[in-house]
This record gives C-alpha cells, sequence and structure tokens, in this order.
C-alpha cells in the first residue's frame, strides 16, 4: 500500500490540536476538505483513526496506536528531506544560521569574520528563529546551523556547541519599584507576575523564569506572548517583569526600560546547533571559528588564536 505522508501529517496535526477546524486553520487547509481526505485515508487503512463528538476530536485506540509512528515516518522524512537541501546550500556555498535575539552577543562579528577568513566566498544568511523553533530548525534542514539558548529540547542527529555565557537580568518598567535597584537576588521577585510564552517548551519558559524558585516558591504568570518585543512591550506597559539576557539591553535599548542584574541565578548560555553527523564543510568552518574565538569559562573576554584553515 503507497502511504500518502501528507495525509499522515494531517493525522498527526488533528491529533495535536484536538479539532479539526483547529488542524485545518494550522495546515491552511479547508476543514471539509481535511475531513474528507482524512475519511478516504481511514477507508484506505481499513480502519478509524479519530471518533467526532462535541469536545473535538478524538484518537480511537488504532488512533492511539498509529500516531506515535506516524510521528516517526514524518521524523524519518524530514531528517532525509534536511539532508538534500544541505547538500543543496553547501554547492552555493551558502551556509544559512539560525538565531534568536542577540545572535552570539560580543563574538557574533568575530565568529562571523573568522568564519569569512576560513572559508572565503562563503555567503551566510541569517534566519531569525522563534523561541520553539531553535533545534527543529537545523533538524529539518531549514538552517544547516544554529546559535541557540539552553535549555534545548532533547533531539537526535545534532550537536551542540557551547559558545558564552551571560547573566540573567530583570527588565522592569522606569517607574517599577524594582527599577532603582543595582542588582536583584530572586527572592525580590517573589509575587511578581511574569510573561508566559506558549511559542516555547513550558521547560524552557521555566528555566527562564526560574520556576520554582530556590525555595520551592512557584512563578506567577500573566500575559502571554510571542516573541521578544512583545514580552518587551508587556513589561513596558504594566508592572509585569521579564527575565531575559543581560545582551537584550543592547539589542533593544529603550529609556522606557531597566535590565536589572539577577546575582544568585544560573547564568544563560549561547551555544551553536549543528547536524551531527554531517558532511558539510561549511558547518565544520563556522564550527571551527566558534571554537577559536570562545570565551573560556569564566572569563569574560573571548580569545583570538590565529585563523586556521578548514579541514
Amino acid at each position: 500500500m503507497d502511504v500518502d505522508l501528507r495525509l499522515v501529517r494531517y493525522v498527526v496535526a488533528i491529533a495535536d490540536a484536538g479539532t479539526y477546524g483547529r488542524a485545518a486553520a494550522a495546515l491552511h487547509v479547508a476543514t471539509p476538505s481535511l475531513s474528507q481526505q482524512i475519511r478516504r485515508f481511514e477507508q484506505q487503512l481499513g480502519c478509524v483513526l479519530f471518533e467526532r463528538d462535541h469536545r473535538g476530536a478524538r484518537l480511537t485506540a488504532a488512533g492511539e496506536e498509529f500516531l506515535p509512528l506516524a510521528r516517526e515516518l514524518l521524523a524519518v522524512q524530514d531528517r532525509a528531506l534536511a539532508v538534500t537541501r544541505r547538500h543543496r546550500r553547501a554547492r552555493r556555498a551558502v551556509l544559512r544560521v539560525g538565531f534568536l535575539t542577540g545572535v552570539a552577543g560580543p563574538l557574533t562579528r568575530p565568529i562571523l569574520d573568522r568564519l569569512a577568513e576560513r572559508a572565503p566566498g562563503t555567503s551566510v544568511e541569517l534566519v531569525a528563529l522563534g523561541w520553539g523553533d531553535q533545534v527543529a530548525a537545523v533538524v529539518s534542514g531549514r538552517v544547516d546551523a544554529a546559535f541557540a539558548r539552553p535549555p534545548l529540547p532533547a533531539a537526535d542527529g545534532v550537536l551542540v556547541e557551547p559558545v558564552l555565557a551571560e547573566p540573567r537580568v530583570a527588565v522592569v518598567r522606569a517607574g517599577h519599584p524594582l527599577a532603582g535597584r543595582a542588582s536583584l537576588r530572586i527572592a525580590d521577585l517573589a509575587g511578581v507576575v511574569q510573561p508566559w510564552t506558549d511559542a516555547a517548551p513550558p521547560e524552557w519558559v521555566r528555566w527562564w523564569s526560574v520556576d520554582p524558585g530556590p525555595d520551592g516558591s512557584r512563578a506567577r504568570f500573566g500575559p502571554t506572548v510571542h516573541g521578544i518585543e512583545e514580552m518587551l512591550e508587556a513589561v513596558a506597559v504594566s508592572d509585569v517583569v521579564a527575565i531575559t539576557a543581560e545582551s537584550v539591553r543592547h539589542v533593544y535599548p529603550r529609556a522606557d526600560l531597566v535590565f536589572t542584574p539577577i546575582v544568585d541565578v544560573e547564568p544563560t548560555a549561547v551555544a551553536l546547533v549543528v547536524p551531527h553527523p554531517h558532511r558539510n564543510p561549511l558547518v565544520d568552518c563556522l564550527l571551527g571559528a566558534v571554537r577559536e574565538l570562545r570565551a573560556p569559562p569564566g572569563a569574560g573576554t573571548a580569545i583570538s588564536p590565529p585563523p586556521r584553515p578548514c579541514a
């Protein structure tokens, strides 16, 4: 039996969304069309995958067993296509690099300059990523590498290379009671409202929010945001307090916001995520540039040995 993987992807989307309507919106297809295609797919398979009622779409016993295998099948397809995308770009000497706000902080320009020295003629395309796309973009082949902010979701087929560490800071509006402090401890944030996001894994959000705190207290969450700019706006117009990386103050300098170091929490990090294994010499060049320039643990400045040619 030939199986249309597009329909397999539709099944996963419905299971994740919980309703045909939400899945159709996410897939950019009409709900009646989605329903008809799933019905024909079920007929092809000879079993029903979903039961529909007033609460939405629920997996049948067959659907429950089918779903994890469907995810594995789609993951294999995505990895296979990722290989072809990366090789296509490598032939054109194009390196597509994903990033979050700040990229690699103060090491961004030196790393890119060192890459140009190691691989002359390389065209670097920078691609902005969402909080939840840092690893997925590499696995799917949308980018060849990504400067990411741990903690990162576990994933097969990637290598995570440390780049630098920097302090976490609390961001408050200029008139906030905490705005006049030279530094803060996490206990000073007890009871404040922090922004939440559904654009990243909950574990990632809770790590940034220090939830739970050292004393076991839980963070309070308020407005939902979908990116760094929305987060800063939520802070600027309310008493919401956000925790972010120190370098954000340099990327988004604003007179109406105050960034204050939190002295007793684990610093944040920047890491380079690359496919593993891979056969892209440009990725090796980027890895080499990072390893030559990254700051050693506990150091505030980067080391700069002479560039080595790519292997």
